[in-house]
């Protein structure tokens, strides 16, 4: 259950009207009606620190059941045994929203009141609290009571790494942040308590500032250092009278987790099949399984309204995208991305790892998905000799209007789908992909040569299609892997010729520079260049142009030593998040992008210095979305102790109506920089106290399927990064890896 330390609620599926965003700040949270005292088993507490205790209560759906606006809370209000706190801070934001019903977007509002006491709480004393809101009655134990400042990987950090650690940020809504004693003491106790290590909090800085040119978190910021911790778990951090953060372990097993449930994540947004037991309890039917021909010409915002009579054709393959089920021309870069990182890191991923349809079938799981996200373009190949356009292949699917959550999921959707014109950058990114997948396939056994060679006439109708065409676009990855691929098998005459057009491409494209869009910018997803564009070079053991490649490997050493295009330096980091400016969507939550580089650096080192480097920065990354960062929230689903609740995911609501979670290994897009003005994205965002504006851009999220911005995501502006990242780092010494 996500965000537990403010919704322990039992929620309502109820409709109500949605909180209106006309009211000014504070009151357009709240507008009570009744004055109606909550059931005592409302209210949680949990500690902020130790004289800061945490009251969290949420509406239900219903603000008119609420005594008074909570947001306006004060001390008064208050007894603690008796004894009125000295202050009260506030904090709110969404926990929770149901479907839109009628015009109404129903959110349940999670409410935060920070009490500050006169003297921190003694261990195994009982307290009660009484107040407006409820009562309620505990035992302080502060080896059990969670402490909401501590953050953690939730999950588990890798055994191997050298540097790990959680971070302790105090953040008090609008009471702001506190600095923090730093010769406080630390330890690492196991589920029953034993201590396995002891430690003193590091001041790292002053985070607190609050603007729209600085991604900060808003808080002091403390390391408490985890790298001596030996391998084992569940452990949790305690902090004498503060309490104990989330339990997280330090294990291959833990790491391996949360490699599978990424890569499932992607298995569940397959398009054309069905979902169905054994393999998941997200059961569907197939969808999608025919589009129209209608060749209309791409456009970020274009949809495709499918004239009566248009010719249809069958397609299975691909993946859906988001809160839809289009097909768009970002996707290519999902199987590029799942293949070079199966040839770079070939151990660390295997054979029914994600327990998918295809498991058993002598290939690793990420290359099966890789090879379904290949069919998708395999049907939207002009195969028709007569079509002008034969070879080419079209950008993709879409429909005339979004689908609406909570009313349809993807086998119910009844709209009917057209195909994208075709697209040169499209047919170059696809003629390469079939080239790399045939060329992997080789690896594979006898079995696989029918289909390796398959995929490689399918890559030379795309390449000959597009030479006729005389693209403007970039051609350099299909000719790289045209090149290693014509090579593996002996049509040297082809391979010559591929290879001559990479150096080419990749002399101007990577060593000149380039020009944008085309251009090597690692960490920037608008770039069209990204290392898995070229880094099979640097891998394969064919013939190279020994100068290219050492310029190729020192162009990558020199991106990572620099942070890629965000500059980032893990090394004075204050949280691993990775991104340094343009805080969009997505940015916050795919380390994948910014890991990126580091992944090849890692992979390509030639001291196990570097190599110890590099992993150690990739891990760090790995612990940002699993909830070590400054909102304490796992934004990946199926993974961690707090989650979202509400993803902008439509298979997911049939789900959630039947008491399961939403589907796992979704990664959402989390806070971002700005919102969106719209009323249903309000509806979410207004909830946000103190308001959006007035937050730390890390803390800009609120929990609801409506705010877009926060709560979607795509499985190429997040998913696959991050499939890529975990993989990377997924050594297991039993598995080989």
């Amino acid at each position: 259950m996500g965000l537990r330390r403010i919704a322990l609620t039992v929620i309502l599926l109820v409709s109500v009207p949605v909180l209106l965003c006309a009211m000014p700040s504070i009151e357009r949270l709240f507008s009570a009606r009744e004055h109606k005292e909550l059931p005592e088993a409302a209210l949680s507490v949990h500690m902020a620190s130790d004289q800061i205790l945490v009251v969290s209560f949420t509406d239900s759906y219903h603000p008119e059941s609420l005594p008074s606006n909570p947001l306006l809370s004060v001390p008064t209000d208050w007894l603690i045994n008796g004894q009125h706190p000295i202050a009260v801070y506030h904090a709110a934001r969404s926990v929770n929203e149901l479907p839109k019903q009628g015009n109404a977007y129903p959110v349940e509002v999670g409410y935060s009141l920070y009490l500050e006491l006169e003297e921190p709480l003694e261990n195994q004393a009982r307290y009660e609290i009484e107040s407006p809101f409820g009562s309620h009655s505990f035992v302080f134990d502060d080896s059990v009571i969670f402490n909401e400042s501590i953050k953690v990987n939730q999950v588990g950090y890798h055994p191997d790494s050298t540097v790990r650690y959680a971070n302790l940020g105090v953040f008090l809504g609008d009471g702001g942040s506190r600095e923090v004693n730093e010769d406080l003491p630390y330890s690492v106790i196991t589920e029953g308590g034993t201590m396995v290590y002891s430690g003193t909090v590091q001041y790292r800085g002053d985070d607190t500032i609050t603007n729209e040119d600085t991604i900060t978190s808003g808080e002091y910021v403390y390391r408490l250092d985890l790298s001596e911790v030996e391998r084992g778990g569940p452990y949790r951090i305690h902090i004498a009278q503060w309490g104990v953060s989330h339990p997280f372990s330090i294990s291959y097993e833990a790491v391996d987790q949360i490699a599978t449930t990424a890569l499932r994540g992607l298995y569940h947004q397959r398009c054309g099949t069905a979902l169905e037991l054994p393999y998941t309890p997200y059961e569907r039917d197939a969808c999608h399984t025919e589009v129209a021909l209608t060749k209309t010409e791409w456009g970020q915002s274009t949809f495709i309204d499918v004239p009566k009579g248009t010719p249809m054709i069958s397609i299975t393959g691909g993946h859906h995208d988001a809160g839809d089920f289009d097909r768009r021309p970002y996707h290519t870069l999902v199987p590029i991305m799942l293949l070079s990182y199966l040839e770079a890191f070939p151990t660390h991923f295997l054979d029914a790892q994600a327990s998918i349809p295809e498991s058993g079938n002598g290939l690793p799981d990420l290359l099966d998905e890789a090879l379904w996200a290949i069919q998708g373009w395999e049907a939207l190949q002009i195969t028709d000799p007569m079509d002008p356009d034969y070879g080419m292949v079209m950008a993709g699917t879409e429909t005339s209007s979004h689908p609406e959550y909570g009313l349809v999921q993807a086998d119910t959707d009844r709209l009917t789908y057209g195909t994208f014109a075709v697209d040169e950058q499209v047919s170059a990114f696809t003629a390469g992909m079939m080239a790399h997948a045939s060329r992997l396939l080789l690896e594979y056994g006898e079995v696989w040569k029918a289909r390796s060679a398959q995929l490689y006439e399918r890559a030379l109708l795309a390449w000959n299609a597009l030479e006729a065409a005389q693209p403007t676009t970039s051609t350099m990855y299909a000719a790289l892997q045209l090149y290693l691929t014509s090579s593996t098998i002996g049509e040297n005459h082809n391979a010559n010729v591929f290879h001559q057009r990479f150096r080419q491409e990749a002399e101007a494209l990577l060593i000149e520079d380039g020009y944008w869009p085309e251009q090597y910018r690692p960490g920037n997803i608008t770039a069209t260049c990204h290392t898995f564009h070229f880094s099979s070079y640097l891998l394969t053991n064919q013939m190279v142009d020994e100068e290219l490649s050492t310029a190729l490997e020192e162009l990558l050493f020199r991106q990572a030593e620099k942070g890629g295009y965000m500059g980032f330096d893990m090394d004075t980091a204050l949280y691993p998040l990775g991104v340094s400016k343009s805080y969009g969507w997505g940015a916050a939550t795919a380390q994948g992008r910014y890991a990126d580089v580091h992944a090849f650096a890692y992979r390509l080192a030639k001291s196990e210095e570097e190599r110890k480097k590099q992993f150690a920065i990739l891990t760090q990354y790995a612990d940002y979305a699993l909830g070590l960062n400054p909102l304490g929230v796992s934004f990946v689903t199926g993974l961690g102790s707090e989650q979202p609740n509400s993803p902008l995911h439509l298979d997911s609501w049939p789900a959630i109506e039947k008491g399961l979670p939403p589907v796992p290994g979704i990664v959402l897009y989390g806070p971002t920089s700005g919102r969106s003005g719209a009323a249903y994205q309000l509806a979410v965002s207004d909830t946000l106290y103190p308001v959006w504006e007035e937050q730390p851009q890390q803390r800009r999220w609120a929990d609801g399927w409506s705010l877009v911005n926060n709560n979607e995501f795509t499985i190429w502006e997040t998913m696959v990064w991050n499939i890529a990242l975990y993989g990377a780092m997924n050594t297991h010494p039993l598995n080989g890896r």
